[in-house]
């Protein structure tokens, strides 16, 4: 059963508990800069985006990596990173369509998600549900249609409540005392 992380970014409140439980069971210390998943937090627009490597089938990381230091986790599908081998030249974090990795400067190494060999722990301190680990075979184009919708809803929410704040504000401008 090949499983991935799922984001519904209109339950999302942005409160980061999933970077802290991510940071604690990998680094031993709550850091959002050493969390592998991220809270985008497009304050703008009022919405708040989680964001964490998709494990994609073909991924880039991958072929772009000179050691090959970037590898799939036969049992979780994760694509994971052998730390022993990466020079940290950071080539996977360019080659990443969506951003999702990131680098610790302090222990020199990438930091990227591994689904916590198929226990995340950002699903389950997620008190939103947000963030789901789902069969994706299960779901497929269901779940991937119903994710661009909750994130095509939450633009719209978003961009309606900036059109009011502007007409808000323009009319103020229009006030004479």
């Amino acid at each position: 059963m090949e499983k991935v992380i799922s984001f519904n970014p209109s339950k999302c409140t942005g409160c980061g508990l999933c970077e802290m439980a991510c940071s604690l069971g990998h680094e031993s210390e709550c850091s959002k800069t050493l969390s592998r998943i991220k809270i985008l937090k497009l304050e703008d627009m009022g919405i708040n985006l989680p964001l964490a490597c998709s494990h994609c089938s073909d991924a880039p990381c991958m072929k772009v990596c000179p050691t090959r230091a970037i590898i799939r986790d036969s049992e979780t599908g994760a694509t994971i990173v052998n730390e022993d081998i990466c020079i940290g030249c950071r080539a996977c974090m360019t080659a990443c369509p969506f951003g999702a990795l990131s680098f610790d400067d302090i222990n020199e190494k990438i930091i990227r998600c591994d689904l916590c060999q198929g226990d995340p722990d950002c699903v389950k301190f997620c008190q939103t549900k947000a963030i789901e680990y789902v069969d994706i075979r299960k779901d497929g184009v269901s779940r991937r249609r119903s994710v661009l919708a909750n994130y095509t809803a939450a633009i719209k929410a978003a961009e309606g409540k900036n059109d009011t704040a502007k007409t808000r504000k323009s009319s103020a401008k229009n006030v004479n005392v």
